[in-house]
């Protein structure tokens, strides 16, 4: 398939504020560039107009929610695959991966699969290409049939990139001597990406600041709702908290921040833009990014579970907030690690070697991976919906096994 013109269906599961959709769309844009047919099908979103913004056919498709077999669903991604005939169908995440693999017998497609959370599912086909984003996680892998490989989330930093931050600044509202600390993602309970949130305005509802502070959230999810409640209740007089909920650009809100936490992708964004960086994990876990603890995010991905053994969020932020010489040196040096490490065209060819290598393997459904993987993400759903039916479910199958 050496330089053939590829046909490829791409499928991020939701279109809301994420690093995973934000990443499927771009990399989209950055395959179509290299000369591919690329569309996009995704439940539609505020994202929706970042599709636009890179010139890519969008068809809209039912919501991706954790129910992705319903027959509706199937139907609509069958008509598609059939419609567009891809060479490759690209799912992000695990439902339109699940579909996808549940209609691979009827419509003998080719896929590949990208999970950039911090956990692989194990009810995902044990044969289908896998792409992962960090070092950790293809060793983790190691059983799998199918090839597992390493894409670091990548980052378009033409369009992500230090700006005006006084024009920023004016554009939302923030007077020029407040300080800023800002969060892009979703606002769900996946990693505790909502929570550590909260923790966040809790520690500085707490804090001692020397100086009026605003803190932006850029997102939404299934927990925005707490914290929109730990907003509301801060009594911190030097302290604001804004939650504004979806949005499609959030480089303003990069550019005028004097410090970012996050996770993942969002992390990666804030580095490009030249900001100081505090990642941000599950469990009480914050650490300052810095030349001393890049390897480990390099090796583990921008995340961390439990006590990072360091000072904690509010420490983290007054250290920051004292010394603008720093915030400098860390943003310099955050946007220096993504343009020679994470820049978007250097994934979007190992992506293209990746398409190639899938599209010229002969189609082999994998029935038996597939119904290994059904009867996986039935149980995992039968756990979500109804535990104790699942607890006896485990129980009689190890009694019986």
């Amino acid at each position: 398939m050496t330089g053939e013109r590829l046909r490829v269906l791409v499928c991020p599961h939701e279109l809301v504020t994420g690093g995973s959709q934000i990443i499927a769309i771009d990399l989209a844009a950055g395959i179509r560039d290299l000369g591919h047919d690329v569309r996009v099908y995704a439940p539609r979103g505020p994202l929706e107009a970042r599709i636009a913004a890179h010139g890519l056919p969008y068809d809209p498709a039912p919501a991706m929610t954790p129910r992705a077999l319903r027959s509706a669903t199937l139907r609509q991604l069958r008509r598609e695959v059939r419609r567009f005939r891809p060479d490759i169908v690209h799912a992000y995440e695990s439902p339109p991966a699940i579909a996808s693999a549940a209609l691979s017998g009827a419509t003998r497609h080719r896929s590949v699969v990208t999970v950039l959370s911090m956990d692989v599912p194990d009810f995902l086909p044990d044969d289908v290409r896998l792409i992962v984003g960090t070092q950790d996680l293809v060793r983790g892998q190691a059983g799998r049939r199918g090839a597992v490989t390493l894409i670091e989330p990548p980052v378009d930093t033409d369009r992500d990139a230090p700006g005006h931050r006084a024009e920023a600044r004016s554009a939302l509202g923030i007077p020029d001597d407040v300080f800023t600390i800002a969060v892009v993602g979703r606002l769900s309970i996946e990693h505790e990406k909502a929570e550590g949130v909260v923790r966040a305005i809790r520690a500085l509802d707490e804090a001692e600041l020397i100086a009026p502070t605003t803190l932006v959230v850029a997102g939404d999810g299934e927990a925005v709702d707490r914290v929109r409640a730990a907003a509301g209740a801060v009594r911190n007089p030097l302290l604001t908290v804004r939650v504004e909920g979806n949005v499609p650009d959030p480089r303003p809100i990069y550019t005028a921040a004097d410090v970012v936490f996050g996770m993942g992708s969002s992390a990666l964004r804030a580095m490009a833009h030249a900001r100081p960086v505090i990642v941000q994990g599950a469990g009480g876990f914050w650490c300052e990014l810095t030349p001393g603890s890049l390897p480990r995010f390099l090796a583990e991905g921008f995340f961390g579970r439990g006590d990072a053994g360091g000072p904690g969020f509010a420490a983290i932020v007054a250290r920051l907030q004292r010394d603008p010489a720093r915030r400098a040196e860390l943003g310099a040096f955050g946007r220096d690690v993504v343009v020679s490490r994470f820049a978007l065209a250097q994934a979007a060819a190992r992506l293209e070697d990746v398409y190639r290598s899938e599209a010229g393997n002969p189609v082999r459904p994998g029935r038996g991976a597939v119904l290994r993987a059904l009867t996986r993400y039935a149980r995992f759903r039968l756990a979500l919906t109804h535990p104790r039916a699942h607890h006896a479910f485990r129980s009689l199958a190890r009694r019986d096994g």
